[in-house]
């Protein structure tokens, strides 16, 4: 896997009752490398996303939220449904907007 960008910072995040909140990021943007996996290279190498969301300001973020689809806008604008996969703050990705 090669890291593509590595992305810190505070951005809002809405969660489905439509509510808006700031939340901490720390996340990765991955991508597979040709030759990673044994057999035939797919022509098409997909990005992977990861990392955690949270908020030092609610301890029970995560708890309230987990796998509920949210939106983030990060600091640079991009904005990403996702959703918690844990307690932990772990995130998946479920769809990019831009």
């Amino acid at each position: 896997m090669k890291v593509l960008e590595h992305l810190q910072g505070t951005g809002i995040v809405t969660p489905p009752d439509g509510g808006e909140m700031r939340a901490k990021y720390d996340l990765e943007i991955t991508q597979d490398e040709p030759g990673d996996q044994p057999g035939p290279q797919p022509s098409v190498n997909y990005k992977h996303m990861s990392g955690r969301v949270w908020s030092e300001c609610d301890p029970y973020f995560v708890l309230s939220h987990i796998r509920k689809i949210m939106l983030i806008e990060m600091e640079d604008g991009r904005k990403f449904n996702f959703f918690h996969r844990d307690m932990g703050g772990t995130i998946g990705l479920s769809k990019w907007i831009g």
